[in-house]
């Protein structure tokens, strides 16, 4: 007899099989969507910070120079503690300033706290407001600014000056300027390079030996920054000049006495007032940088004021940077204490 044999399948391992399957792995899928999420805010951060690029920044930057036909280049913006850290290329030089997020604060400098250590409250805490009974008084007082040749703001204190003076020739006797730099190895220096201070050198040496071209040298560089044009424009002697510049007991000795003097008051940014050689004095307590508030402080540091100074002179803002023009219309607003100062 013939066994038949049995038809039953054999049975399946089903949790054996179940083991075998690929797993839905949750963890990548968490990776994943957090990558999304930071590349969405990364281009959120990125259109924000190009909106301030072409936009926010320019506009404010166009408010503070308040010359609509000084040109400039906004670069490098990046989000830095909570502000907008920028470089502005004016004039063929950087300046890195800030500014807040929602775009209503401008700073032209700052100072980075924990490179430079722990300061006093004293030192932070914003100074007080001077008035004219706060300023020193001198016999025939005196006013010196100082400047570097090439700074937009340094420009414009020269403008200050030379305005003030064209409306009252009494300040003549009343008013220096002076530049900020070093001299290292037999070299002049200046915060912005070496054609800033070889035009410093050079406006030293026409201060000094061609008294009576200062004003006109000046006025004509500060539209352009012509050097050769304007030293033949003004008359200057260009044999007298070059000789000054290239001697060391000349050029770089007159060069060295501003120097010590700003080392000695402890300036560095372009512009700073000092008056009666003493006191440092922000044009901005008095009206801002216009010239009515240059003739003010001079007054107000005179023991007896030239009767002349009680007329007031113009109180418009006057143009930063290379212009062609000394004035810029009003915009119903006190001018930027802006300034320049030496990289950190």
């Amino acid at each position: 007899m013939i066994k038949k044999h049995s038809s039953s399948k054999p049975e399946v391992d089903l949790k054996a099989q179940s083991a075998q399957q690929p797993k839905f792995n949750w963890a990548i899928v968490a990776v994943v969507i957090c990558l999304a999420a930071i590349l969405l805010i990364i281009r959120s951060f990125k259109g924000k910070t190009e909106e301030f690029k072409n936009k926010q920044i320019p506009e404010a930057i166009k408010k503070v120079l308040n010359n609509p036909s000084t040109k400039f280049e906004i670069a490098s913006v990046v989000e830095k503690s909570g502000i907008y850290e920028f470089v502005l290329k004016l004039n063929n030089q950087d300046y890195t300033s800030y500014i807040t997020k929602d775009g209503k604060i401008l700073f032209t400098s700052g100072v980075e706290l924990d490179k430079v250590g722990k300061q006093t409250a004293a030192a932070t805490t914003e100074q007080k407001k001077l008035t004219c009974n706060d300023l020193q008084k001198a016999d025939k007082a005196n006013l010196t600014a100082f400047v570097v040749s090439n700074c937009p703001f340094g420009l414009q204190m020269q403008r200050v000056y030379k305005n003030a003076l064209a409306e009252n020739p009494a300040l003549s006797s009343n008013l220096d300027i002076k530049y900020i730099g070093s001299i290292v190895d037999g070299k002049i220096t200046s915060m912005h390079g070496d054609e800033e201070a070889k035009e410093n050198l050079r406006q030293i040496c026409i201060r000094e030996e061609q008294k009576d071209l200062y004003w006109p040298y000046v006025s004509c560089y500060m539209q352009a920054g012509k050097t050769d044009e304007c030293i033949t424009s003004s008359g200057v002697n260009k044999t007298q000049l070059d000789g000054c510049t290239g001697d060391a007991k000349r050029g770089l000795a007159y060069a060295q006495k501003d120097f010590d003097l700003a080392s000695q008051l402890k300036v560095s940014g372009s512009p700073t007032l000092i008056l009666n050689g003493k006191q440092v004095v922000s044009e901005f307590d008095f009206g801002g940088r216009v010239p009515n508030s240059i003739q003010t402080i001079v007054s107000c540091g005179s023991k007896t004021p030239d009767s002349s100074f009680s007329t007031q002179i113009s109180t418009k803002d006057m143009a930063t940077a290379f212009a062609t023009t000394d004035e810029v219309a009003s915009t119903g607003t006190t001018t930027s204490a802006a300034g320049c100062a030496p990289a950190k």
